[in-house]
């Protein structure tokens, strides 16, 4: 993981990464994101503690960074006392990190904030050192107090720059009259559904009928969560549910005529719209797809940059809006404001205090109002970071909920690492061809069945169309019979069953994922991507991978490793003729963690990854299957090739495709 809580609790079994960050960062709703408790706009969240004695919970870098501030806090006896005591003991040590992070699958670099306050110490080793390399979890100070109570304040921020980098803008809504980025991609996807939008029928989406059962009345709005859709559509400016289904596992199958030329496949999600359930094929062109990385208003997101006041007070429409909705979840908020920190700009940002206005039961009094700044002046450090931080964080700066943002950058953290030239779900090669060959034209297919006798060119042909098809399957039963024995023997027998069905599609089967994960060549290949990102390790002595780094582990793969394949000797149980060589593999690479040990006699630096494979074969043949490779002597091939080429027949082939994931350490 790249990011993680300032405290780290536990995360228990199979806790969601989302459901272990809000339990861990609970917020006082009196100090709460993007407004507090008397209208004041609010960078961050106080997060409640229980510490009461003198050992208080370690506070940690939330990610790997730059100390670009630290403070160490005043003694115990000053915080009880004013300035710090304003309305409560308050502690004052700080630390300020910036963070650089690789964000998509093909990454790019995001560049954010995070600051720590209130905090009752700070580790000694970042004080007053500005420049110092953190680690994600590393400890750098421990919890403290804010007004009386135990907590601490946190909150990350960014600039306009980084934010278009991380969601593609930095105002409005998202532009759904364009496409999605392609760089960086990751995360959930999103489609809309345009008026006019055709809708099938069918529990499943075999076997859909030619003539849609409705077209959308209206734009609908889905996201897509993998095990199931939801379905959203606009009143007003606001999106309202539809409902959602289940039933959304992606079918993907050859091109439709409508989407042909467009795509090498077409996919079908299963959707609920006003008045039912149907399926709706996403790679139509009219249908627009984004991801995550997109930030879709539809997922909740929200750009605020609506307050052109210049003072502090939360003048925003949207988030009076919001409040007035009684939403208590701004987690997807992302809100624009000066940066609290700054005490040249206080009396900008907080003399409204002194006037009449509605977030106040009365104004401020000119002695309490000196007392707040006075108060504000012990905790505010902008005019003692660096030129080039200020910069970054002067004027208007965007805040977010860091919980929010967390999880956020949490589905960021995967990455791409190989990849073939051979695309997923490609339906447009020749062995993915059925149905378009006469019985002359497959008759004179075949180099080896041609013998030369005396000069006279013979020919023995096993294209048998004297057969029906109950007798070519039944010669293709019996080949499974001969050449499949042991663990992994039904799954020839479990395709041919799929080819024989006419289905097409995508064939994804958990005994298949077993068989990939245990076999040699894959840990052979995994073996050789564990060297080659150790080499890069000890020659980056263990730091967060960069661009550069991602970029020299997929040049290696491509120069050094074999990709998992089904060799000769897979032919007994099935898998050498089912899916001998591979056409298409994707390599990811997530959940990777950098650890250090210390036992006070030496000191350990390891690395924990999680390699996920993606890889598709063709359950199909082509022209050059039954033209020199010896098969066109083997009766049964014959059969499979009539089957599914033969104009009469059109068996559908399929894509088998295996998903799994290894750990590597090192």
């Amino acid at each position: 993981m790249h990011i993680s809580p300032p405290i780290l609790f536990p995360r228990q079994n199979n806790e969601e990464y989302a459901a272990w960050v809000m339990r861990t960062m609970p917020v006082d709703p009196r100090r709460g994101f993007p407004v507090n408790g008397v209208g004041s706009w609010h960078g961050g969240i106080h997060i409640p503690h229980t510490d009461t004695g003198a050992l208080a919970n370690p506070l940690r870098a939330v990610a790997d960074g730059v100390v670009v501030y630290a403070s160490y806090p005043a003694p115990t006896d000053k915080r009880d006392t004013k300035p710090l005591n304003y309305d409560g003991a308050t502690d004052n040590g700080c630390v300020l990190i910036r963070h650089e992070m690789l964000i998509g699958e093909e990454p790019v670099s995001y560049v954010f904030y995070s600051l720590t306050m209130h905090m009752k110490q700070v580790r000694s080793e970042i004080q007053d050192k500005v420049g110092v390399a953190v680690r994600r979890g590393q400890v750098i100070g421990t919890t403290g107090m804010v007004s009386g109570q135990n907590a601490y304040h946190f909150q990350l921020c960014c600039s306009s720059d980084m934010l278009k980098m991380l969601g593609g803008r930095d105002h409005g809504n998202l532009d759904v009259s364009a496409p999605g980025r392609t760089k960086p991609v990751y995360g959930r996807r999103y489609f809309l559904l345009p008026d006019g939008t055709a809708i099938y029928e069918g529990s499943t989406p075999y076997g859909l009928s030619a003539s849609p059962c409705c077209v959308t009345t209206e734009s609908l709005y889905i996201i897509h969560e993998g095990a199931k859709t939801r379905t959203l559509h606009k009143v007003g400016d606001d999106y309202q549910p539809v409902g959602e289904t289940v039933l959304a596992v992606d079918y993907i199958c050859e091109p439709t005529p409508a989407v042909s030329g467009h795509k090498t496949y077409s996919e079908w999600v299963r959707v609920v719209y006003p008045g039912g359930e149907g399926w709706v094929d996403v790679s139509s062109p009219a249908v627009k797809t984004w991801t995550d990385a997109d930030f879709p208003d539809w997922a909740g997101w929200t750009l605020v940059n609506d307050d052109i006041t210049p003072d502090g007070q939360c003048n925003s429409a949207t988030i009076k809006k919001a409040l007035k909705k009684q939403n208590t979840d701004f987690t997807p908020f992302i809100c624009k404001f000066p940066l609290e920190w700054d005490f040249a700009t206080f009396d900008t940002r907080f003399s409204w205090l002194k006037a009449p206005n509605d977030s106040l039961p009365e104004p401020m009094s000119e002695e309490s109002y000196t007392a707040l700044k006075e108060h504000a002046k012990a905790l505010s450090f902008f005019d003692k970071l660096p030129v080039d931080t200020q910069q970054e964080l002067t004027g208007l700066v965007w805040h977010f909920d860091p919980r929010g943002l967390m999880i956020q950058l949490q589905k960021a953290e995967r990455r791409l690492i190989y990849s073939t030239k051979n695309k997923m779900n490609d339906f447009t090669t020749d062995d993915m061809r059925y149905g378009d060959l006469s019985k002359e034209q497959i008759l004179a297919q075949g180099k080896l069945n041609r013998i030369n006798v005396f000069g006279e060119e013979l020919k023995v042909n096993f294209f048998d169309f004297t057969k029906t098809v109950d007798e070519h399957f039944a010669s293709m039963d019996s080949m499974a019979y001969w050449t499949a024995w042991g663990e992994y023997a039904p799954l020839i027998r479990i395709m041919i069953d799929k080819f024989r069905k006419n289905e097409g599609g995508v064939l994804r089967h958990e005994l298949l994922n077993k068989a990939f994960l245990e076999h040699g060549t894959t840990k052979e290949c995994v073996g050789t991507i564990k060297k080659i990102i150790q080499k890069i390790f000890h020659k980056n002595e263990y730091n967060i991978l960069k661009g550069n780094d991602i970029n020299k582990i997929t040049l290696d793969i491509a120069e050094q490793v074999i990709l998992p394949k089904f060799t000769d000797l897979d032919w007994f149980n099935g898998l050498g003729i089912t899916i001998h060589d591979t056409y298409s593999t994707k390599i990811y690479l997530d959940d990777f963690e950098i650890i250090e040990t210390d036992t006070g006699v030496f000191h350990r630096k390891s690395f924990k990854a999680r390699l996920t494979f993606q890889i598709q074969d063709h359950f199909g043949l082509d022209i050059a299957d039954v033209n020199g490779k010896a098969f066109e002597l083997l009766p049964w091939f014959c059969s499979w090739f009539i089957l599914q080429r033969y104009r009469n027949y059109g068996f559908k082939p399929f894509i088998n495709e295996s998903n799994f994931s290894i750990w590597i350490e090192g």
